[in-house]
């Protein structure tokens, strides 16, 4: 009897970190994708808008695979504790629309940035929303940072969102293709750089593909000073 309670209590509990990391993912990459497609009409490309992705309805930017099966699979701790990923159904731009006020490098570097941005700007604001509920007495700071502590930050809706919304914004500046990262670096480099930026556009999947999955601590060193950024932002608001 007791072992049969004790799996469904810990079934319960996956089930719920799992939603909790579905829907906060939605969100989160609703808002990225929307941002991409924001910052492309602002340049004065139409095509965003064209295919009903200058929205901030989630739906439009959901990938089946990405933002719900794969959120759901690793929220279920299936492929391990901890072990955090995702992505939204890319916005396609045309940079020969874009005001020529700007360069089509340059423009490009912008639409990309807008996403990690937005996530930025997210994590800001779930900051101080957690600042203002635990100054209202509404939760408890303390509990919060213990959760923080003990590995236990997606459990709770606020410390997800907080933590889900800095790993994208890291992530997605990470300098491969097709990252965000992949179009700031090639407007830093310039075409007198190019031949890189051809190499990356070539072989940056495969990059991403062996840092997610082939060698994670490598991710860990590139994203770790902002989740550590992140951690003191949030036990100084607490």
């Amino acid at each position: 009897m007791s072992g049969g309670l004790l799996t469904a209590g810990l079934a319960a509990g996956d089930l719920r970190r799992a939603g909790i990391f579905v829907i906060c993912m939605i969100l989160a990459i609703g808002v990225h994708e929307f941002s991409h497609a924001y910052a492309a009409h602002r340049l004065g490309d139409p095509t965003p808008e064209g295919q009903g992705r200058l929205t901030l309805n989630p739906i439009a930017h959901m990938d089946p695979i990405g933002t719900l099966a794969l959120p759901l699979i690793l929220g279920l701790g299936i492929l391990g504790k901890g072990f955090i990923f995702g992505w939204g159904r890319p916005v396609q731009t045309n940079p020969r629309h874009y005001t020529r006020k700007v360069t089509m490098r340059s423009g490009m570097a912008l639409v990309a940035f807008a996403g990690p941005l937005s996530n930025l700007l997210l994590a800001i604001i779930s900051l101080g929303v957690v600042f203002g509920l635990s100054a209202a007495g509404v939760i408890s700071g303390q509990a919060l940072l213990i959760d923080v502590a003990s590995n236990k930050a997606f459990e709770n809706p606020l410390t997800a969102f907080y933590y889900l919304n800095i790993l994208l914004f890291a992530f997605n500046l990470l300098p491969f293709h097709p990252l965000d990262g992949g179009k700031v670096l090639a407007w830093l480099l310039g075409s007198k750089y190019q031949h890189i930026d051809d190499f990356l556009m070539r072989y940056g999947f495969m990059i991403v593909l062996v840092l997610v999955f082939a060698l994670p601590g490598a991710i860990n060193t590139l994203i770790g000073p902002f989740f550590a950024a992140g951690n003191w932002a949030l036990a100084a608001v607490l």
